[in-house]
């Protein structure tokens, strides 16, 4: 009976600790999400680019040409890959989140009100969330085989969503900071 006390007690406590990370990982995103001047000033597409070729078959096919090739090098270089890939998309991602948050600010200070541009901002956000799950997708079907993984979708939108926040704030690199 004790043993199930602690078991219990012990669950008890994981999950309160797991509910606190959660809870300040989520009270801290909004700040964190926000471009800083210099951010902004540094950012460009370009740096997703090389993401459009990570998969791109003539590598794979110089790599099968060389002397020493085998499956399992294959195997691997695939893996090192997605894993690449992977770091790619957290990064498009975070970039994607920094510019909805700097433009959603942006909207929400506005003085007049821009209702419609608000909803094309929330659409575009839900569009980018479904086009990374895509993508999520299409890299684990990839790992076993099937189809490839076309990333050009997620970088538009990354694109758009820079283009709405010049739209709003011709100069993004004077952002005003957001304090909670």
């Amino acid at each position: 009976m004790s043993v199930a006390i602690l078991a219990a007690a012990i669950l008890g406590a994981l999950m309160a600790a797991a509910l606190v990370l959660l809870y300040r990982k989520l009270a801290s995103r909004g700040m964190d999400a926000l471009p800083s001047g210099e951010w902004w000033a540094n950012f460009s597409l370009e740096k997703y680019r090389p993401m459009e070729r990570l998969f791109a078959p003539e590598d794979y096919q110089f790599l099968a040409a060389q002397p020493g090739f085998t499956p399992a090098l294959a195997r691997r270089f695939q893996a090192e890959r997605r894993k690449i890939f992977r770091r790619y998309l957290r990064c498009l991602s975070r970039d994607f989140d920094r510019l909805y948050e700097a433009t959603k600010l942006l909207l929400l200070t506005a003085a007049e009100d821009r209702s419609e541009l608000a909803l094309a901002l929330w659409k575009q956000r839900i569009s980018f969330k479904l086009g990374l799950a895509s993508v999520h997708a299409q890299l684990a079907l990839q790992t076993v085989g099937l189809g490839t993984v076309q990333v050009n979708g997620l970088v538009r939108a990354l694109e758009r969503m820079r283009e709405q926040l010049e739209l709003l704030y011709p100069q993004p690199a004077a952002i005003p900071v957001y304090r909670r």
